[in-house]
């Protein structure tokens, strides 16, 4: 009876470790243990509006310098199927031209060493629509001078920006990002 006693406290004691464990990677990787912040998420506003939420934290913006597919060089302005001129510095970003298949998102990045880096808004598009204007959640918006990038990413479906499951595509030659400076 004492052995059994003795055993069972002992497979308790490592299923509790056990478990533990795997809770405190799950957490760390999910609140972003990893130094580059890619585990964050970005909540969005309602399903018909199909942009951020304007109370959204600054805090759940994301990178998507580590893993962005670029193509082999990222045009000025234009590129097939998306167009964006330079423009004045503000809240928003006019998208001038637009043709997607199906229902995608336009993401607006800030520049990160000559890459897209922090996403700043997403709006979700719809086959058909021409052009866009896209609300940035960074309170002062983009800055005069900067560089952005406005890219196209296929949407999941579910009517929510998030931007670990609302990717580029995953070969770099179908990437739609173009480069665009405030003033």
């Amino acid at each position: 009876m004492q052995k059994q006693k003795r055993d069972l406290i002992l497979v308790f004691i490592i299923g509790f470790l056990v478990g533990a464990s795997v809770i405190t990677v799950w957490n760390s990787q999910r609140s972003g243990g990893d130094t580059s912040g890619n585990f964050a998420s970005t909540p969005t506003g309602s399903e018909d509006e199909g942009s951020f939420a304007e109370n959204a934290s600054v805090q759940l913006l994301s990178s998507a310098a580590g893993f962005f597919p670029l193509p082999p060089s990222i045009p000025a302005n234009t590129r097939v199927g998306l167009s964006v001129s330079d423009q004045p510095k503000g809240k928003t970003v006019f998208i001038k031209e637009l043709s997607v298949t199906g229902t995608k998102w336009v993401a607006i990045y800030d520049d990160k060493e000559g890459r897209p880096g922090w996403i700043l808004g997403a709006l979700r598009v719809r086959e058909g629509d021409k052009e866009a204007t896209v609300s940035l959640l960074r309170p002062e918006g983009t800055a005069s001078g900067g560089t952005y990038y406005a890219a196209i990413l296929n949407d999941d479906g579910d009517g929510e920006f998030n931007r670990l499951t609302d990717l580029p595509p995953l070969s770099p030659e179908n990437v739609t990002v173009v480069r665009f400076i405030a003033q």
